[in-house]
C-alpha cells in the first residue's frame, strides 16, 4: 500500500514482482491516490486497485456541505477493501494515512515500518525494524521495503522491477508523435527538469547550456518532460535558447504526456536526465538504457532510479556537510548541492553512457572531464 508520491510509487513496484513470485496464488491489490492509479493500471501482478479520493478530499474540508460526501465515499473504499478479504496489509509508505485504511477495513495482519512516523505504528499489528536506519542515506530504500516482504517469509534476493503492461497502441502512438516531432532521425534524450521539492531544482541556467551543449556538439534530438503546471519552465528554459538553433530538435511534451503515456514515451528514448523526481524513476523502470540522475537533497544511494542497465548518478554529496538533508525546501536557502553539479559533468556523463550502451550518435568533440561525482550500478 502506497497513496503517493509519483516517483515513490514507482520505487515500489519492484514489491509487486516480490509478492507473486512469492505467492503466484494470492490475490494482490494496492490502494493508492486516485490521481497516481494510471501509474500501475495494467500491472500484470495486481488483480485490485483501490482508489482513494483523497487530495479531493483535503481540498474541500474548508467546505463542510461536503464532509457526509467526503465520509460517504471513505466509507465506501473501506467497504471495498473489506469486501476482498484480505489476509494481509503491507504498508510501504509508513504513514497515519495508510496505516489507517487496513485498520478500518479490519485486515487481520498489518505489517509497517518499526519508525512509527506519525502515529502509523499505533495501526500495525507486526513492524520491521531493519538493521539500519530508516533514512539512512547509504541504503537503498528498496532494502526497507523487502524486509515488509520478508516479514511474509519471502526472501527476496533478486529485485525484478516491471512497469504495467503498455499496450501496441499507446507504443505505435508515441513512436508516430516523435518521429513527426524531429526534423531527423537521431537517438532521442529526454530531459525532466521539473520537480515538486524547491530543494531538488538543478539551477535553469545548467539546464540551458546542457541543451545548447548536446545541441551543438551532438546530433542528438530532446525531449522536455513535465506536467501541465510546470509549463512555464520549459518556456523559460527555451526561451534562453535562439529558436533557429532548437526547433525541429527539441520535443516539449510539458503537460502533454499523462502518466500512462510516459511508459509508452521513455520506451522511444535511449537517455534521461533529471533530478530525483518521477519521471527519472519511470524511465529506470522503462528500462530506458543510460538514465542520469542529478542528486543532492537526496541520497543517491537511497533512491536510485531501478531497472535500466545503465544509471549514472552526480551528487555532490560529501562536500556539504548538511547533506543528504530530505528537505523540501534548502534550510539554508542555497541549493548548493544542486548547483555545484555542473553541466559540462552531465554532458560528459552523457556521452560516456551513450558510448558504453553502444548507441550511435554524432558528436563533433568531447573532452573528458575530470572530477565526475557519482557512481555506475
Amino acid at each position: 500500500m502506497r497513496f503517493s508520491a509519483f516517483g515513490d510509487v514507482i520505487q515500489t513496484l519492484p514489491v509487486l514482482s516480490m509478492l507473486r513470485e512469492g505467492f503466484p496464488e494470492a490475490k494482490i491489490g494496492w490502494a493508492i491516490d486516485t490521481e497516481l492509479a494510471a501509474a500501475i493500471e495494467g500491472h500484470p501482478a495486481l488483480d485490485y486497485i483501490h482508489r482513494c479520493a483523497r487530495m479531493s478530499w483535503m481540498r474541500d474540508l474548508s467546505r463542510p456541505g461536503r464532509w457526509p460526501g467526503i465520509r460517504r465515499e471513505l466509507n465506501a473504499l473501506v467497504d471495498e477493501v473489506r469486501a476482498v478479504g484480505y489476509d494481509v496489509a503491507l504498508d510501504a509508505q509508513g504513514l497515519f494515512k495508510t496505516a489507517l485504511l487496513p485498520w478500518l477495513a479490519g485486515i487481520p495482519r498489518r505489517i509497517g515500518y518499526g519508525h512509527g512516523r506519525e502515529f502509523s505504528g499505533l495501526f500495525y499489528t507486526e513492524k520491521y525494524r531493519g538493521p539500519a536506519g530508516y533514512f539512512d542515506p547509504a541504503v537503498s530504500h528498496l532494502e526497507h521495503m523487502a524486509g515488509l516482504v520478508g516479514m511474509l517469509g519471502v526472501a527476496a534476493t533478486t529485485y525484478k522491477v516491471q512497469p504495467p503492461a503498455v499496450s501496441d497502441t499507446r507504443r505505435r502512438r508515441a513512436a508516430e508523435m516523435l518521429q513527426a516531432a524531429f526534423a531527423e532521425r537521431a537517438p532521442i534524450v529526454a530531459m525532466a527538469p521539473a520537480t515538486q521539492w524547491e530543494s531538488k531544482c538543478w539551477p535553469e541556467r545548467h539546464w540551458i547550456a546542457l541543451l545548447q551543449q548536446v545541441l551543438a556538439q551532438t546530433n542528438l534530438n530532446v525531449l522536455l518532460m513535465g506536467s501541465t503546471a510546470d509549463a512555464p519552465l520549459a518556456e523559460r528554459i527555451l526561451s534562453g535558447l535562439p529558436r533557429e538553433q532548437w526547433n525541429g530538435r527539441v520535443c516539449n511534451l510539458f503537460g502533454k504526456a499523462p502518466i500512462r503515456d510516459m511508459y509508452a514515451i521513455y520506451g522511444q528514448v535511449k537517455a534521461a536526465i533529471g533530478p530525483d523526481s518521477a519521471p527519472l524513476h519511470v524511465a529506470g523502470a522503462t528500462g530506458v538504457p543510460v538514465v542520469i540522475g542529478l542528486y543532492g537533497p537526496t541520497g543517491y544511494r537511497r533512491t536510485p532510479p531501478l531497472g535500466s542497465p545503465y544509471v549514472k548518478l552526480l551528487s555532490t554529496e560529501g562536500q556539504l556537510s548538511c547533506q543528504p538533508c530530505h528537505q523540501r525546501i534548502c534550510p539554508l536557502g542555497t541549493t548548493e548541492c544542486m548547483r555545484r553539479i555542473s553541466p559540462d559533468e552531465v554532458f560528459q556523463a552523457l556521452v560516456e553512457g551513450l558510448n558504453r550502451a553502444g548507441i550511435e550518435f554524432a558528436a563533433k568533440e568531447t573532452v573528458a572531464l575530470p572530477g565526475v561525482f557519482g557512481t555506475r550500478i
